[in-house]
């Protein structure tokens, strides 16, 4: 027993590693995001082009960094025997990024004292998830943005006030300023501080946070960064998301509907998107409405699940209903739910399993490659669309099994 236990942990990590080569040997080999979108953009700065002032930017200020820091190394080892590419300098980036989350993870779990059965399923679980994810998990920004909210969530469990606050702050300016998505948390979260009676404490801790992130990009840009807000408005309905898998399945009738290219993004148009488009962006901003709203009563009136674990449970929520709802769904936004998922409070085994499972048939079916072939009348890859729809609404259901009969806790 006592030598199975000292392999315990030894054998996770050979397990981690060994995942992490096979994701860095098998990349995407055709089309890469870094080459296509984020290598242009750098190369573009590096000529002395100014984003927002002089481009039409559509990201927001922390990625301008993360795009420009490839460049720099891939310039300054030209001729030298360790020069990296653009491409391998931010893929090294991006497996830096994993294996601290992996690390981060194991240690909030430590923290959380969940059972060593719950704890080594949790670790499995996002070795697996990730390794599945190989085409996209460093080739993309998505796993950075999950990175700033991991930070935000997992503050609680290892540092105590005010330094708690500055922490999750911090993650979450980050988070927002690399994608502006978890932005309205703002509320519940500032509403659950007032409520351990810290309030100027937590006030002046994220006006020090927000000054970090947001400071110098407001100083050099100023009004110029709403340049990415109107590039966000103008985007329609992605072929992925939840509206266009019903506007897809309606056109299996009506054939009015075409996949277009628009700001390196494929949309729905035709006049079944167009009737549809406006009542679900209107549904997307009332189901996000409701659950700043909800969540921010029940911080008030104090129905709250456990203390630490709050920040970590609203935003597995609002991150699940996002991915649900809104019109621009990319199969990279699954990365954002991979790491929050695997520290998530589960009570018991059946509970976790129930969630991991749920989680690994969205993933494998999302990333699957699929023919484009029938089952009757319906192309698979629709109906896989359909499945990861449903698996989203089973993950927000048990959520909701969670949290919302919940009791009076007190926020600690």
């Amino acid at each position: 027993m006592k030598v199975k236990f000292a392999l315990y942990p030894w054998g996770l990590l050979a397990l981690f590693l060994l995942s992490r080569l096979l994701i860095w040997i098998f990349r995407p080999t055709g089309f890469s995001e870094i080459i296509y979108s984020y290598m242009p953009f750098a190369h573009l700065w590096a000529s002395g082009v100014k984003p927002y002032l002089e481009q039409w930017y559509e990201y927001p200020p922390a990625t301008i960094p993360l795009f420009y820091l490839p460049h720099v190394i891939d310039m300054a080892g030209l001729h030298h025997w360790w020069h990296l590419s653009y491409l391998q300098a931010y893929r090294l980036i991006m497996l830096l990024i994993d294996c601290s989350l992996f690390g981060l993870i194991w240690a909030t779990l430590n923290k959380q004292k969940v059972k060593p059965v719950l704890k080594r399923d949790a670790l499995l679980f996002y070795m697996v998830i990730t390794a599945i994810s190989h085409h996209f998990i460093y080739d993309t920004m998505d796993l950075a943005f999950a990175a700033g909210i991991m930070i935000s969530v997992t503050a609680p469990f290892f540092v105590t006030q005010p330094t708690q606050s500055l922490i999750r702050w911090l993650g979450y300016f980050l988070a927002t300023a690399l994608k502006y998505i978890n932005a309205p948390l703002a509320l519940p979260f500032f509403l659950a501080e007032q409520r351990r009676r810290i309030s100027v404490a937590s006030i002046l801790m994220a006006i020090l946070a927000f000054l970090i992130i947001w400071g110098a990009p407001l100083i050099m840009f100023r009004s110029s960064l709403q340049v990415s807000l109107v590039y966000h408005q103008l985007r329609g309905i992605q072929v992925d998301s939840a509206p266009a898998i019903l506007i897809r399945t309606i056109d299996l009738f009506t054939h009015s509907e075409k996949i277009v290219e628009v700001y390196k993004n494929y949309d729905l148009q035709g006049p079944v998107t167009d009737a549809i488009k406006p009542w679900a962006n209107k549904f997307f901003i009332l189901a996000i409405t409701l659950f700043i709203g909800w969540s921010s009563y029940r911080v008030i009136i104090n129905h709250l699940p456990v203390a630490k674990s709050f920040y970590l449970v609203i935003t597995v929520g609002y991150l699940l209903l996002f991915l649900l709802t809104g019109k621009v769904l990319s199969r990279p936004f699954l990365i954002w739910l991979m790491p929050i998922l695997a520290i998530y409070p589960f009570s018991n085994w059946r509970q976790q399993l129930s969630w991991f499972g749920t989680a690994l048939l969205m993933t494998i079916t999302t990333y699957a490659r699929v023919p484009n072939l029938n089952i009757w009348l319906l192309p698979i890859p629709l109906l896989v669309g359909w499945i990861r729809v449903i698996c989203l609404c089973i993950l927000l259901r048990l959520w909701g099994k969670i949290i919302v009969p919940s009791s009076r806790i007190k926020v600690i």
